[in-house]
């Protein structure tokens, strides 16, 4: 080849060659740009995430926290209204807020040592009571008249046996006695519960004494010779810790809440006078105050068997 052609050819091969070199240059310094702007907007994302807690762990929101074994020396957000209060960690007492707004620890409370106050007690509270020995210890004795203006009113009140049970239970609240004894009393006198107490209001039974027109009537079967203004008021159950009230055989037989409150109050002071349950009962159904006399023995043994009695003390309840 002439020296001519070789040194007009050669120059052109190594132009076109580093102009291919200069393409592949560019290309490379190009994908670079690229990575290294990519590999810049991950790090500056990584630099704008939440910082962690040391060991690595992202750090948590105070809603997702657990609870910590020392209090936060920041209070906590405001609970809303309608939240209920947040359960302590398991073993910990409750709070209970105090007067300045802050929670103290619940403390045990101490027993009560003051005594019971007569009329202020479990009496009437409690629908439990399944023995004349049980009821003893929740009778507190209150003086009540018998006669207050609203007998008719509370009468007409007084339809069903649910309703006179609750009559009966409320009676019983009135004079500090056990609802339940009271009930099972006026089913002994005169099976107030089992066979209605539109009959047993009616009931007149014989003391023995029916020569001296002195039966006992109705539900409580109070005796004829505390009526018509004769022993109810004159040192009797009507005597002036109640008002010294006279009550007469029509108000009485006319009147369901009258024989329900003279019955509770006849047996309130028995109860007062005499020292306790038993001894009430006994000198209510004997005139002997002591409850070991055949008469009172069988008689509370009587009350004992009704206050075991669904349908004496299940009715309006």
């Amino acid at each position: 080849m002439p020296i001519q052609s070789i040194s007009h050819t050669q120059p052109n091969a190594w132009l076109q060659g580093d102009q291919s070199t200069t393409l592949q240059q560019d290309l490379i310094k190009k994908v670079l740009e690229m990575l290294l702007v990519s590999l810049l907007e991950k790090l500056g994302k990584k630099n704008d995430a939440p910082s962690s807690q040391p060991g690595g762990t992202p750090a948590s929101s105070p809603a997702s926290a657990p609870p910590s074994a020392s209090p936060s020396p920041s209070p906590g957000p405001a609970p809303s209204p309608s939240a209920g209060p947040a359960s302590p960690p398991s073993g910990a007492p409750a709070p209970t807020p105090t007067h300045d707004g802050t929670a103290d620890t619940v403390l045990a409370p101490a027993p009560s040592t003051s005594p019971a106050i007569p009329g202020s007690g479990t009496a009437g509270n409690d629908f439990g009571t399944q023995s004349v020995a049980e009821g003893a210890g929740k009778v507190y004795p209150k003086f009540e008249p018998v006669l207050r203006g609203d007998e008719s009113q509370k009468d007409a009140q007084i339809q069903t046996q649910a309703d006179f049970g609750k009559a009966a239970d409320a009676t019983a609240r009135e004079y500090g006695l056990d609802p339940n004894v009271f009930r099972a009393q006026l089913e002994v006198e005169s099976n107030a519960f089992s066979k209605g107490f539109q009959g047993a209001m009616k009931l007149e039974g014989d003391l023995g004494r029916a020569g001296e027109n002195n039966t006992s009537i109705g539900l409580g079967q109070i005796s004829r010779k505390f009526l018509d203004g004769r022993e109810w008021a004159d040192g009797g159950p009507g005597n002036e810790r109640v008002g010294g009230q006279k009550v007469s055989t029509e108000q009485y037989q006319g009147s369901v809440t009258t024989q329900l409150r003279m019955a509770a109050s006849n047996l309130a002071q028995r109860v007062a006078d005499h020292g306790g349950l038993q001894q009430g009962l006994a000198y209510y159904v004997s005139g002997n105050p002591d409850p070991g006399n055949a008469n009172a023995s069988a008689y509370i043994d009587r009350i004992n068997t009704a206050l075991k009695d669904p349908a004496v003390v299940g009715p309006g309840r």
